[in-house]
């Protein structure tokens, strides 16, 4: 029996040619049981033994990279340093990050309907390579884009990525879709002008999802994996009578 696909979540899937993923968030929970606040804390007691005093709002950021990236600000030297110690954060995590359920599936289907991939992610290149060998699925990936591909002192690190991705392959933004399930992956895509594809959560909302510069949603990854087998990649799509 064939996969009945959405009208407007087929024309999107018609014109993707290549596939971007981010590997924290959407294909796996990265950071599952790692105390990121305790790398920030890392961070902020080099740059104090360093005599360096930030503001309150700074001190309490719990997130590593972001901390990191306030450590370039204070110095290349600060932020090589704070960099290190995310990265070994991150080699670590790589070995006990949970797999999404259904994504491989995903990343399986792109590459059986003849898609190119491309994992991005705000992780160090190495730690991203590593789980995707972990788990068997770096033969299905074409491209890893991780941190070291975007501006130390970036503002929005996904709308980087993402454009970096696109230059990885060599492609046109418009041959691509970013499947994401963060809201702000959405409008991380729609600002790089490729389309995206969200992936309801647990905890997320189809309406948040779709409708960010033409995004679309789908209910789960079993529901994309069945949808990108069911449409092959042509210049438009019109619906079997």
């Amino acid at each position: 029996m064939s996969t009945r696909v959405r009208l407007h979540v087929a024309r999107v899937l018609a014109r993707t040619h290549i596939v971007l993923i981010p590997l924290d968030g959407t294909l796996c929970d990265f950071y599952r049981g790692v105390d990121t606040a305790a790398i920030a804390d890392r961070i902020h007691e080099m740059l104090f033994s360093a005599g360096h005093r930030m503001s309150v709002l700074i001190a309490i950021q719990s997130d590593p990279v972001a901390k990191m990236g306030y450590a370039y600000s204070v110095g290349p030297d600060y932020g090589a340093q704070a960099e290190e110690m995310v990265r070994e954060a991150e080699l670590a995590a790589a070995t006990t990050a949970v797999p999404t359920s259904g994504a491989q599936e995903v990343l399986q289907a792109c590459r059986a309907s003849g898609r190119r991939i491309v994992v991005a992610g705000d992780i160090c290149s190495d730690a991203m390579e590593t789980y995707l060998d972990l788990h068997g699925l770096r033969p299905l990936v074409e491209a890893v884009v991780g941190r070291e591909q975007r501006p130390a002192m970036s503002e929005w690190p996904g709308l980087d990525l993402a454009r970096q991705a696109v230059k990885a392959l060599g492609a046109e933004p418009s041959d691509c879709t970013l499947v994401s399930m963060s809201v702000l992956g959405m409008y991380a895509a729609a600002e790089a002008g490729i389309q995206a594809i969200g992936v309801v959560s647990r905890n997320g909302s189809r309406k948040h999802l779709a409708g960010n510069g033409g995004s679309v949603a789908v209910s789960n990854f079993a529901e994309l994996a069945g949808a990108l087998t069911a449409v092959p990649a042509t210049d438009s799509y019109e619906p079997s009578p």
